[in-house]
């Protein structure tokens, strides 16, 4: 190899610089350039100028070679071609390209021939070239793409279903064995001795032309035996492979001369189907770094074919838009890698600027491993068609994703579409089948639609607002988790939302919904649901009412409604009418959560809707260990349905705690409100028998009501609350109790009684009002049968309070009415 560079001599090879003379300028570079690397010269330099390119050809260039073509601007000469290419990397390796500036003859096309003449390109990468690097090259206005790597698609041969494939696989001796039923066997053998394969060195099995395998056979996710034989038909073995992997000549056994493949396939459920075990040129290992693509009238850059293919700090902008005479034609986005299918593999673009590309940024169509890092997207990124793994890693993105990760047609053996530390912008991010991770990411102004097999969310953050759209929050598919999220809905019309009983599971673990002016919608319907953690929060002026959906088994904890009118549906209310399922035990429980009011306006009543939460068409629900807190504040909010239950078969509601504080003058109740099952009108659901128990809650000037529509339905039934027993050494002083509830006498004595019961609901107290007495702050008293608390000390007059509404004056003491006194009668006389 020689240690010195060439420098091109223009007059010696008859190039002009001056954008002049076409035909001898190409003829010329060509010859320079051969001349160069049949000297053993690896550094070729062009002088600085515009060399105009020949109409009818390319500048070649040639392996083992980089090449300096700083301020050397090259033309393509007008012309009437549905296709061209100005720089031809053609079945060559080890080539460096730098500094390039191509032009396309986009403005003075002449396109009245018919067709789309989208195959003009600027730099192209095809067959067999490897290990190739554009460096700070520059492309514009060509009638179709800017670079461009493309595949032939060189064939052993086809096989078309049914002549060339056969029932059963292949057994120890080569043979075919029919009782393997469910496998099939391409019958053909493919003779791997020909100058074809052996030119390129390898061979691998695909599906059609377009990437499919045809009806009744997808072979994406499907392992591949290929046998091999000797030319006297000797058997040798086999490997498993997959569609669209390379097989190397040089690992097959010593001896192979022809091959053939098996699978796990049903031959009768295929139908017509045609495949093909190709030996295709395929451009491998090409990089373009530094490099811009725009005003290209097709795409910015395309992959029609290739594997490990890089972009890096490239910028590829306004390509596809109407120019002074020329529109753009399709596809139209900055990188578009497509034709080629699965053999299209490895494809990282990083550290890119993509913007103002017709229609979009960047799109793939069924490649297998796409990895995306550091770009920024201005327009829409589509992962589409039967793709495989797609990474996008700290990305920012100004417009729509769409995305598709499933090669086999099955969701179940989807593969992975992960966006990781990645920004999205008033934009939508919508994948609709496989398995989606989202890590990290933040959707600002933004929607989000997830379907297909799984979701994961961790640690995202996504706000909304646009009080005149829907806002986008559809988890929808077969298993979600999610986790450590917050989604802040500020302002929209509506949630658009889930679908009832479409999701397997459901896990919500450690997330916030913030709302504020929406109306609220429907997260998710599932039919396993988990709710740990979580914070349901509304503010604003609009009414919001929310609600999820579990129809077999629904475990919501240690969460916080906040303003919210939500509801949990064991079945499905605006379809058919169906509750959940009745497995004979409870499956739906409810237990540590808070659930609060204290916002300064109504809200809307309508069926199981209220102020809170509410339960339906759950046959058997567990409500226990809940803390209900309502506030009225400025304004009367009558009785409060903070808790409500349309009882079906069984219900167990115990240990809950509701409060009530009332601002001056506001008449404001909370309650937990225990109401018949629900029905809607002509329903067809049967009327339960309810088994309700209620044991253990508290309610502090608030109400716990079993409506008298209850009757109708009850099959067993504790009317009322029922509180758990308790123990003392005394009478009760103080704490609030229920009727009926029982303090055992923990030092029983013979003669006295067993202990003491609430006859009178209310407030234990022992200290009956004095008139002309002293008190403190904070001192509780009893008088006329209620108890009071001092919020302002001094001394009492003559008269004892006794209103029950806000405060009452007693001589220079503020008294506040806290509630009714609890009475209480001794039970169980113990003979002496």
């Amino acid at each position: 190899m020689s240690d010195f560079s060439y420098t091109v001599e223009l007059e010696r090879w008859g190039i002009k610089d001056n954008e002049t003379d076409a035909a001898n300028t190409t003829l010329g570079i060509n010859q320079a350039f051969l001349w160069a690397r049949e000297n053993d010269y690896n550094l070729v330099v062009l002088p600085k100028g515009r060399y105009l390119i020949d109409k009818n050809a390319s500048v070649n260039l040639n392996s083992n070679t980089t090449y300096k073509l700083y301020d050397c601007v090259f033309v393509k000469e007008s012309n009437n071609f549905t296709g061209y290419t100005v720089l031809s990397c053609n079945n060559v390796k080890n080539v460096t390209i730098e500094g390039a500036t191509v032009i396309g003859d986009r403005e003075t096309h002449d396109y009245s021939s018919g067709g789309t003449h989208e195959w003009g390109h600027g730099i192209e990468c095809k067959n067999s070239c490897y290990n190739i690097v554009l460096n700070n090259c520059e492309v514009s206005e060509c009638t179709g793409d800017g670079f461009t790597t493309a595949m032939d698609f060189s064939a052993i041969g086809g096989i078309q279903h049914p002549a060339h494939f056969a029932k059963g696989d292949i057994n120890a001796q080569g043979n075919i064995d029919v009782s393997k039923s469910n496998y099939t066997t391409v019958s053909r053998f493919f003779d791997v001795t020909g100058s074809t394969v052996k030119s390129v060195g390898y061979f691998y099995y695909s599906g059609d032309g377009y990437g499919g395998y045809g009806t009744g056979s997808n072979l994406n996710k499907t392992v591949i035996k290929v046998h091999f034989y000797k030319s006297d038909g000797s058997y040798l073995g086999f490997r498993n492979t997959r569609t669209y992997e390379l097989i190397y000549l040089s690992s097959l056994p010593e001896g192979t001369a022809k091959v053939r493949f098996s699978y796990l396939q049903n031959f009768d459920l295929m139908n017509g189907n045609l495949h093909y075990v190709l030996c295709a040129r395929i451009p491998q290992y090409i990089t373009y770094i530094n490099c811009k693509a725009h005003r290209n009238r097709r795409l910015g850059a395309s992959v029609n074919g290739g594997r490990f293919i890089t972009y890096d700090r490239c910028e590829l902008y306004n390509n596809s838009n109407p120019m002074s005479n020329s529109q753009g034609c399709n596809p139209g986005y900055g990188i578009d890698i497509e034709d080629g299918y699965m053999t299209n593999q490895k494809i990282t673009v990083k550290n890119c600027n993509f913007y103002d590309n017709r229609a979009g940024a960047f799109i793939c169509i069924s490649t297998r491993g796409v990895y995306l890092e550091n770009n920024k997207f201005k327009g829409a990124v589509n992962l589409s068609g039967s793709g495989d793994d797609y990474l996008s890693h700290n990305n920012i993105y100004y417009g729509p994703i769409t995305g598709r990760s499933i090669t086999s047609g099955n969701e179940a053996d989807g593969t992975f579409v992960t966006f990781r530390n990645d920004s999205i912008f008033d934009a939508s991010c919508s994948i609709n089948a496989g398995n989606t991770t989202l890590e990290n990411c933040v959707f600002t102004k933004s929607s989000l639609n997830l379907f297909g097999e799984t979701l994961k969310i961790y640690n995202c953050k996504l706000t909304f607002d646009d009080p005149d759209k829907d806002a986008g929050l559809r988890f929808a598919s077969k298993n979600i988790e999610i986790y450590d999220s917050l989604f802040d809905v500020r302002r929209a019309g509506g949630l658009v939302t889930a679908s009832y009983n479409q999701t397997e599971s459901a896990l919500f673990k450690n997330v916030k919904f913030l709302t504020n002016e929406t109306s609220g919608g429907h997260y998710v319907g599932a039919k396993n649901l988990i709710v740990e953690d979580c914070e349901f929060i509304h503010s604003g002026n609009k009414v919001n009412y929310s609600r999820m959906m579990a129809s077999r088994s629904m475990r919501v904890q240690n969460s916080t409604f906040r303003n919210q009118s939500f509801r949990f549906d064991g079945g499905d209310i605006y379809g058919s009418e169906i509750l959940a399922e009745e497995t004979g035990y409870v499956t739906h429980k409810f237990s540590n959560n808070t659930i609060i009011w204290d916002a300064s306006y109504g809200t809307a009543v309508h069926e199981a809707r209220g102020p809170g939460v509410a339960f339906l068409y759950i046959p058997r629900l567990e409500v226990t260990d809940n803390n209900l807190r309502v506030v009225g504040k400025n304004v009367s909010l009558g009785a409060m349905h903070s808790l409500r239950v349309f009882a079906e078969n069984y219900l167990v509601l115990s240990n809950n705690t509701i409060v009530t504080k009332n601002d001056i003058g506001i008449s404001t109740k909370g309650t937990i409100t225990i109401e018949s099952a629900y029905r809607k009108s002509g329903s067809s659901l049967p009327k339960p028998r309810t088994i309700i128990v209620a044991q253990n809650n508290n309610s502090i000037n608030s109400e716990i009501v079993f409506t008298k529509n209850l009757d109708l339905q009850l099959e067993k039934n504790i009317v009322g609350n029922i509180p758990l027993p308790a123990a003392a050494d005394s009478e009760p002083s103080t704490g609030t109790y229920m009727v009926g509830q029982i303090i055992y006498n923990v030092t029983p004595v013979a003669g006295g009684y067993v202990g003491w019961i609430c006859v009178a609901s209310g407030i234990a107290n022992k200290n009956p009002w004095s008139p002309n007495k002293s008190y403190t702050i904070n001192s509780l008293v009893n008088a006329n049968g209620k108890v009071y608390r001092c919020i302002a000390a001094g001394s009492s007059g003559a008269s004892a309070p006794s209103n029950t509404n806000g405060t009452a004056q007693d001589g220079s003491i503020t008294w506040e009415y806290v509630g009714a006194l609890a009475v209480f009668k001794p039970f169980g006389l113990i003979s002496s």
